[in-house]
């Protein structure tokens, strides 16, 4: 049986393909859960995607990020919550032992395990939803959704959040994002945009929170296609939404992303 950093590499290098255009570079990263243990895997500073191996990962206490988050949430950032995320990554250590710092993205990927219900997190560049996303109109394009499968895969409402910085600031704002859909939709959001930034998908199972991300990908680039054709048709959500929810359609996710 495979080690979950074997099989995070696994996903690592298949979202780090060139020819996905999900990432370059030391771009992106993505995290597994081990709920029992109290630690997830995420992927180490400045490794590259495409290239992971299973000593590119780092084990990072569970708890201790979701302290961070909900004393920035109740108290906001400071400098002293900046250094105690700082050293919570420094702190971080490989399946094999050796130090080395987890990436400054990881609190993305609590929000995902703590709030979203969620046990795979992944998070890419792709250009044609960071095109989308540093759009003066980007919360627009992204109100609706744009194709059946969109709605049933990446859920029927979602997600845009704007820039903030890579660290505190971008996880905190993604916990306040995150608590504010589930009150307002009384569901949790299977894709979320970061303006100026990137997308973030989740799962159950690798295949679920890649196969998100494909869907994500097609959908942003029918959007620019829309709009390059004078103008973007969402579904109404009345109906986005009974086709996501539709007990056929949630028996044909389950297919289509490859998870039990």
């Amino acid at each position: 049986m495979s080690t979950l950093a074997e099989e995070i590499s696994d996903l690592a290098v298949r979202a780090g393909a060139p020819d996905a255009d999900l990432t370059i570079l030391a771009e992106g990263n993505a995290a597994v859960l081990d709920a029992a243990n109290d630690r997830f895997l995420v992927k180490a500073s400045g490794v590259v995607m495409g290239e992971a191996t299973a000593e590119d990962w780092v084990w990072v206490s569970l708890s201790k990020s979701i302290e961070i988050l909900d004393d920035a949430n109740k108290n906001g950032r400071s400098p002293k919550l900046d250094s105690a995320l700082d050293a919570i990554l420094k702190s971080a250590v490989t399946p094999g032992g050796v130090s080395k710092k987890a990436s400054i993205e990881t609190l993305v990927h609590v929000v995902a395990f703590h709030l979203l219900e969620s046990t795979w997190s992944l998070h890419t560049h792709p250009t044609p939803v960071v095109s989308l996303a540093a759009s003066v109109k980007a919360a627009e394009h992204y109100s609706g959704t744009v194709f059946p499968d969109e709605s049933v895969i990446c859920g029927p409402i979602p997600l845009y959040l704007p820039y903030d910085e890579p660290g505190l600031s971008l996880g905190l704002g993604f916990y306040k994002g995150a608590i504010k859909y589930k009150e307002e939709y009384g569901m949790n959001p299977r894709q979320i945009i970061l303006g100026n930034h990137g997308l973030c998908t989740f799962g159950n199972g690798k295949e679920e929170a890649l196969a998100t991300t494909q869907i994500a990908v097609k959908a942003a680039r029918i959007r620019l296609g829309a709009l390059a054709a004078g103008g973007i048709n969402f579904i109404p959500n009345t109906a986005a939404q009974t086709i996501a929810f539709r007990p056929d359609e949630i028996a044909r996710r389950a297919l289509l992303t490859g998870d039990k």
